[in-house]
């Protein structure tokens, strides 16, 4: 079936920022616990807000998270059409997934977020017959202090009040979506409100992940928003949103490139400005070049992932083919090395100097990406 809506928020670019931001929060926010070392891959805008799909070795689907990232401009979210409207949305999403041809695992599941980072608050009145008629209330609140909530695990007159509330929705079947309610989660995700505010989360997040592995969280944060971009501005085909087209995915391996990236790039910049003098004797960096040289090796990193960049993927392969037969102890002298033994069997087009700063790079980028 075609769904037309599939690509109605592509522009909207306002709301993909609020959606990568908080699939990097997710991400960065359970790192160590799920993320880290898992394979995955993460879709914007497609079948859902945002979709995490975890995969097994032969790239079959293990388990898939999705999450309708919502903002309220005030006030709390509470069991009203609004929300149904949302809910219906979410399990419809549910049984998208389960036809999806996507190869799965036989033990296949999915887990359905409704993530805001606005409070929920369900509440319904019951009257007691037992007590003369009087009304008990029963309340769930969903917060920092109480971040995530199944629908499984709400109190049963809580369920009847969403489930009715859905029931009087012109588009939910009963029949078909009730079940997908099994899968349905609240979660409160304490992100701010503002796009700029939430960057200076984000940053705050990677240095609490990473801590002092990261020198620069600003420049780390542009290179993960520049995975999102492509996906970003990527329509669906024939507007049908499939789980396995993979103009909309954003890889774990991309990622975990740009985070190894992102963490190589600090070590050589420490060792550099502890070094920056032995450095700069022993491969013949003048004073005034400094700031020059500082500014191609931190641009060496990035050009190391542009196959179109074919001299810095030349320089890469020879150094990561070269680097151990180093005779040297010290950084600077190795490095030294490795520039006479490439400039004695190789020509460059690049300059001097910016074929030092590559060498360098190169050089923290092939020792440190082997310890990974």
């Amino acid at each position: 079936m075609v769904d037309k809506s599939v690509n109605a928020g592509v522009t909207a670019q306002q709301g993909f920022a609020l959606q990568r931001n908080m699939a990097l929060f997710v991400i960065l926010d359970n790192f160590k616990d799920k993320f880290e070392g898992a394979k995955y891959f993460v879709s914007l805008e497609h079948l859902e807000d945002i979709v995490f799909c975890f995969l097994n070795d032969h790239g079959h689907a293990v388990k898939a998270e999705t999450y309708q990232s919502k903002k309220k401009a005030n006030g709390s979210w509470r069991i009203n059409k609004s929300l149904a409207e949302i809910i219906v949305k979410i399990l419809k999403t549910g049984k998208s997934l389960e036809s999806d041809p996507h190869p799965k695992c036989p033990n296949y599941d999915h887990t359905l977020y409704f993530s805001t980072n606005s409070t929920v608050e369900l509440e319904t009145k019951v009257k007691n017959s037992s007590k003369g008629g009087s009304s008990e209330t029963f309340s769930e609140n969903i917060n920092e202090l109480n971040s995530e909530v199944e629908f499984n695990a709400l109190d049963e007159k809580l369920k009847e009040a969403i489930k009715k509330s859905l029931n009087q929705y012109d588009q939910f079947d009963e029949e078909i979506l009730s079940e997908e309610l099994n899968n349905l989660r609240f979660l409160f995700v304490n992100l701010t409100r503002v796009n700029k505010e939430q960057e200076n989360q984000l940053k705050g997040k990677l240095d609490e992940v990473f801590t002092n592995k990261i020198n620069d969280p600003k420049a780390a944060l542009e290179s993960l928003f520049k995975i999102f971009k492509t996906v970003e501005l990527t329509y669906n085909q024939k507007n049908i949103a499939r789980l396995s087209d993979k103009s909309k995915q954003v890889c774990s391996q991309d990622i975990n490139k740009a985070i190894d990236i992102i963490t190589t790039k600090s070590k050589a910049f420490d060792y550099w400005r502890e070094q920056k003098s032995a450095i700069s004797k022993k491969i013949g960096i003048k004073p005034f070049e400094k700031e020059t040289f500082e500014m191609k090796f931190t641009l060496a990193f990035e050009l190391f992932k542009s196959k179109d960049e074919t001299e810095h993927q030349k320089i890469l392969s020879f150094v990561k083919l070269n680097y151990q037969t180093c005779s040297s102890y010290a950084e600077e002298d190795c490095v030294d090395e490795l520039i006479e033994k490439f400039l004695y069997s190789n020509s460059s087009n690049l300059d001097k100097d910016t074929l030092k700063a590559t060498v360098y790079a190169a050089y923290f980028e092939s020792i440190y990406k082997t310890e990974h």
